[in-house]
């Protein structure tokens, strides 16, 4: 019974946690009931540009006949399947396991002594050489076409709280996984196929990196906004006359401490970090595929945050500094 009533006051009170924006929202309205300013919001941030590859075309095809002779090599069975008419329907991930497999494969085949007709080992040679040069273009493919992974541009309802989740975790991993087969598509013999769908079911059903996009934007709006808002106000006029009391900068000082440097900053101290994590495995991504260039979301995001944040911080610095109040 205590065990069932602890689980119940731990749901309420994750239910009833203030998420970010509620928490930048009340910020706002504290400071526009002491200024005097009409209440702000900010408007939704719009989904992010959507990554878009085309699968490539193979040149170099082998007859029934052909393949037919080749049931001694392992090849064979991986392009009888995907030649079939359940290998037509392939997934993008499993299209681009089999370029690897083949290019693997290929080499063995060729050097097999039971492989005789010269036609048929330079169509393999052909062959695995057309889809080395497609590798990269084929995991773009599968980038822009998994649902696991075309998820990343969408907007979400949630938004980041605590870190460590299975959700994060989780797709953390299978994310570094997808980076490192990304970073060896220049040498696919060192890519092993077999761990590519459970990355892809790590991040399955898994909203972790739209969720921490979207915190991320969500927050530089309000940065953005409440910075923009805060300069329409004239310091010495409205808040800090000359030979009048410091009364209301002094309870601006105490709402900037409650919300901005006690809550709102650390809340973006975290969101660099796990932008910072993820930015990493999606960089190795970016760098392997150039054409068309895959986005690195996190790291502008990054890059973003920090201005705004910074940019806000420097209107409380003129705050302080023309008010002459002590920013403890």
């Amino acid at each position: 019974m205590i065990r069932y009533v602890l689980i119940l006051f731990s749901l309420a009170v994750t239910a009833c946690s203030p998420t970010a924006s509620d928490i930048n929202q009340e910020y706002a309205d504290r400071l526009a009931n002491v200024l005097g300013l009409a209440p702000l919001s900010i408007d939704k941030p719009a989904p992010l540009a959507s990554f878009s590859a085309t699968r490539p075309e193979a040149t170099f095809k082998l007859s029934v006949l052909q393949l037919a002779n080749l049931g001694h090599c392992a090849l064979a069975q991986d392009v009888a399947m995907h030649n079939n008419q359940l290998g037509k329907l392939a997934v993008p991930s499993e299209v681009f396991k089999y370029q690897v497999r083949f290019i693997q494969l290929a080499s063995h085949c060729i050097q097999d002594t039971r492989t005789e007709d010269p036609e048929v080992k330079d169509i393999l040679r052909q062959a695995a050489a057309e889809k080395r040069a497609a590798l990269a273009q084929y995991f773009a493919f599968m980038l822009s076409a998994e649902p696991e992974l075309n998820q990343f541009s969408r907007l979400t309802f949630a938004e980041i709280g605590k870190r460590g989740t299975d959700n994060e975790i989780q797709a953390n991993e299978g994310l570094a996984t997808l980076a490192s087969v990304a970073s060896s598509l220049a040498t696919p013999e060192n890519i092993d196929p077999q761990k590519i769908t459970p990355a892809l079911s790590k991040l399955n059903n898994n909203g972790y990196v739209q969720t921490l996009l979207t915190s991320a934007r969500r927050q530089i709006y309000w940065n953005q906004s409440l910075t923009a808002w805060l300069s329409q106000v004239e310091l010495q006029t409205a808040i800090c006359p000359v030979g009048k009391n410091k009364k209301k900068a002094l309870v601006l000082h105490n709402i900037f401490n409650k919300f901005a440097i006690s809550q709102v900053q650390p809340y973006q101290a975290q969101l660099s970090i796990q932008l910072q994590e993820l930015s990493d495995s999606l960089a190795q991504i970016s760098q392997a595929i150039s054409h068309p260039a895959y986005p690195n979301h996190a790291a502008a995001l990054m890059v973003e945050l920090k201005t705004s944040s910074k940019q806000h911080a420097q209107w409380w610095q003129r705050f302080y500094k023309v008010c002459k109040v002590a920013p403890v």
